[in-house]
Order: C-alpha cells, then sequence, then structure tokens
C-alpha cells in the first residue's frame, strides 16, 4: 500500500516546516507549493489524498482568495478530495464563507498539533 499524500500550498517556511515535522511522524508524504498558481497546477498533475492551503499567497490577495485560489482549485481536486485552508488571518475570513468557496474545513494558525494530528487522521482513514 502506497503513502498517503498530501499538498501544502504555504509560502512561508515556518509554516511549512512545522507542519512537514507534524505529517512526518504520521508517515504522510508532503509536497509543497509556495503560490496559488504553482499549487493549482501541482494538483492537475498528480493526484493527492488532501490539500492544505494557506489562504493568503504571494499571488492573491483576501479579496481573489476564492476567485484565483479556492474554486480553481476545487474544479481540479474535485467534490472528494478534501481541501483545508490554514491561515493565520482567521480576522480575515468568515469560516462559513470559506467553507462556501470550496473549503471542507477551517484551521487557523498557530496550529493545535494535537487536534490537527485528529484533523488529518479523520480525513485520512479510508471509508469503512
Amino acid at each position: 500500500m502506497s503513502k498517503q499524500r498530501i499538498l501544502y500550498i504555504e509560502d512561508n517556511d515556518d509554516n511549512f516546516r512545522l507542519v512537514e515535522r507534524i505529517l512526518k511522524r504520521m508517515d504522510i508524504e508532503l509536497d509543497r507549493a509556495k503560490t496559488a498558481v504553482a499549487g493549482i497546477q501541482m494538483a492537475q498533475s498528480q493526484p493527492y489524498d488532501l490539500i492544505l492551503t494557506d489562504i493568503l499567497l504571494p499571488d492573491n490577495s483576501i479579496q481573489e482568495a476564492h476567485t484565483q485560489l479556492l474554486h480553481p482549485l476545487r474544479q481540479v481536486i474535485g467534490p472528494h478530495v478534501p481541501l483545508v485552508a490554514l491561515t493565520a488571518h482567521a480576522f480575515h475570513f468568515d469560516e462559513a464563507f470559506l467553507l462556501a468557496n470550496g473549503c471542507d474545513y477551517f484551521v487557523a494558525k498557530p496550529l493545535h498539533v494535537v487536534e490537527f494530528e485528529t484533523l488529518i487522521e479523520r480525513l485520512l482513514k479510508p471509508e469503512a
């Protein structure tokens, strides 16, 4: 059985390294894109079991997040791949807005490691 694979769209190196350490302990492969455009291209080029994405990236703004990142990403990955928004800018985003615009879950940074691990395990668990 092959390892599960996650794409994390994140431009901040420290945030990426934290998630990388968590997922490595969970024996999950992790790929990284630093921009919305690169993330969408990577999601088109290979299948992922789950997508994690920051909302504010170098190539989009708060106002553009849903049109330049979330909607295009959801179109590429389809309805069955979980899409999780991770952002330190929680005060800019209403969870209902993110959920209505393609995200399945919303996680505010800084991450609570145990809660994050629990969410990842739940999302990657095979359907019974």
